[in-house]
């Protein structure tokens, strides 16, 4: 694959934004998230993405500019209505209203009319950056439903992933959970497509219930699925996703049976533990499991105990240096879409 650094994907996808019809400071705030995803090694996140924004751009899908309101509140709950904006553009004021609300205890915000919010990570982060544990939820429309429930074979949950994180000590490696409660999230399996890659078993089938590894079996037609996470398990992945649904879509006052677009759900949660033991007793104890746990006895073919997210910060330091890997189909989309507005990159 060809590499790219960070600062010229950057550029390339704020200009490809901003010839779509995008504020700057949108489109900057849109390609900021997707390099980092990149950046942190969340390919099915990240820059990969750009072709698809411009072309929801295109279609309507993505209204840059549209203002994000708050449709109904109260002292430490909010309705946010996106407004079909940049997801990340709603995301990152969801969590400024979240961080707001929960200060002296628990806060949780819900949005509507949201776009792909991108790595779900990343608010989680910005959360426990404020001193506050983050949790976060997202669910996809029918539109978007590509996971099969436990026992069924078509689409009728997104990848619904869930995240959180903790504020931990200055100096120490952020604490970030990040996954799909499937198998694999789509955007990981359209990966594996752009690279002519196949699938590991076990992570989708056809459209007629059968297990396939050609990522093509997927995307059909006619339209396979993903499974729930736990393999022959896969009745607590399809309880999680479940849990998510409720969060991310009936708590906004979805009804996942109805015929819609592709809608992210986004559920916020704040909670200050300076409410509860305080937040610095809390970030030291935090430090104090880290260490209990990662110093355990190590298994045969281990070296080491990782923490949630501490790879992906391994990632992050190896591409700043190396730069970031781009399938050619991903890059070659892009550069299709930037000529369509009369942009060379």
């Amino acid at each position: 694959m060809p590499t790219f650094t960070p600062n010229y994907l950057l550029d390339v996808c704020t200009k490809l934004f901003a010839a779509y019809g995008a504020p700057e400071g949108e489109a900057r705030i849109a390609a900021e998230e997707l390099v980092e995803s990149s950046l942190l090694g969340f390919d099915s996140h990240g820059v990969m993405r750009a072709s698809q924004y411009a072309h929801d751009m295109r279609e309507g899908r993505i209204r840059p500019g549209s203002p994000i309101t708050i449709a109904k509140q109260t002292p430490t709950t909010a309705l946010v209505d996106c407004g079909f904006n940049f997801g990340a553009v709603s995301a990152r004021a969801m969590v400024e209203v979240a961080c707001e609300k929960a200060r002296g205890g628990v806060a949780c915000v819900v949005s509507q009319n949201s776009h792909h919010v991108g790595r779900l990570g990343a608010w989680v982060q910005r959360i426990a950056e404020r001193d506050l544990i983050g949790l976060a939820f997202v669910n996809n429309t029918h539109g978007g439903h590509s996971v099969a429930p436990w026992g069924g074979r078509e689409g009728r949950l997104g990848t619904n992933p869930l995240a959180w994180a903790v504020p931990v000590a200055a100096g120490s490696t952020p604490i970030v959970l990040d996954m799909a409660t499937c198998m694999m999230p789509e955007g990981k399996i359209r990966v594996h497509l752009h690279a002519g890659k196949s699938l590991p078993e076990g992570i989708i089938v056809d459209a007629h219930g059968r297990p396939s590894t050609d990522p093509r079996a997927f995307y059909g037609p006619p339209r396979g699925a993903i499974l729930p996470f736990g393999s022959q398990y896969g009745y607590k992945g399809f309880g999680l996703a479940l849990l998510v649904e409720l969060l991310g879509g009936v708590l906004a006052g979805y009804a996942a049976s109805q015929p819609q677009s592709h809608v992210n759900g986004l559920c916020l949660i704040a909670i200050d533990p300076e409410a509860f033991c305080g937040a610095q007793t809390f970030k030291a104890l935090v430090e104090d499991l880290r260490s209990y746990i990662v110093n355990t006895p190590l298994m045969e073919g281990f070296s080491e105990v990782v923490m949630p997210g501490a790879i992906d910060f391994r990632i992050r330091e190896r591409r700043l240096r190396e730069g970031i890997p781009l399938a050619d189909e991903s890059w070659r989309l892009i550069v299709e879409a930037a000529a369509q507005v009369g942009l060379v990159v």
